[in-house]
């Protein structure tokens, strides 16, 4: 018993030695007004930039992307799980093996599938929001939830012709302007509600 309430007194004597103002070091904080007031006025003015991203199109994204991402690629990896050499036998690839039987194998080709489906929605988009922009009378919230409602699919995009998605925008406008308020509160809607 003696022996804890020495180490307690030791301990006591150590916390209020390193608590004393000797062994602490005050901080100096200088306030500077770097910005000169016009009008009375304390404001901060910063200088605009405009930022050009190196890479404009959708392919370019998606390729960063396979490069900064390519240890998922590599664990997403299945193709040419067997091989069959020239002088007979199987050759069975391990790791590609536990690539398609892991987790980190699905979770890595899930991420690869988003990372695909964003790619396709970038070309998509890189050709719908110039067209709707040019053939539509809409701005603001309405041409985006026009675009977000009658965005079509990547086929619509690789196959068919200027006249045809001319056409095709002209029907959907028309579709768009005679029921705007329904189309509205859908997009309004979770994803579950509107299936039902």
């Amino acid at each position: 018993m003696a022996r804890i309430g020495f180490l307690f007194l030791i301990a006591l004597c150590i916390y209020y030695a390193f608590d004393r103002p000797i062994f602490a070091h005050p901080i100096a904080v200088i306030l500077q007004d770097t910005v000169k007031k016009k009008n009375g006025k304390d404001t901060l003015r910063l200088d605009t930039i405009q930022i050009d991203p190196k890479n404009n199109t959708a392919e370019d994204k998606f390729n960063e992307k396979k490069e900064t991402y390519s240890s998922i690629y590599a664990l997403g990896d299945t193709k040419e799980m067997v091989n069959l050499p020239k002088k007979g036998g199987i050759g069975l690839s391990i790791s590609k093996l536990y690539n398609k039987l892991s987790r980190r194998g699905r979770h890595a080709r899930r991420l690869q599938r988003g990372f695909e489906s964003e790619y396709e929605s970038d070309l998509i988009r890189a050709e719908w929001f110039p067209l709707t922009t040019k053939y539509t009378t809409l701005s603001g919230d309405s041409l985006q939830k026009f675009r977000q409602y009658y965005e079509p699919s990547l086929k619509w995009v690789q196959q068919l012709g200027t006249y045809e998605k001319v056409a095709y925008i002209q029907k959907c406008l028309k579709n768009y302007l005679d029921s705007v308020e329904i189309i509205h509160r859908q997009l309004q809607l979770p994803m579950d509600e509107v299936r039902l």
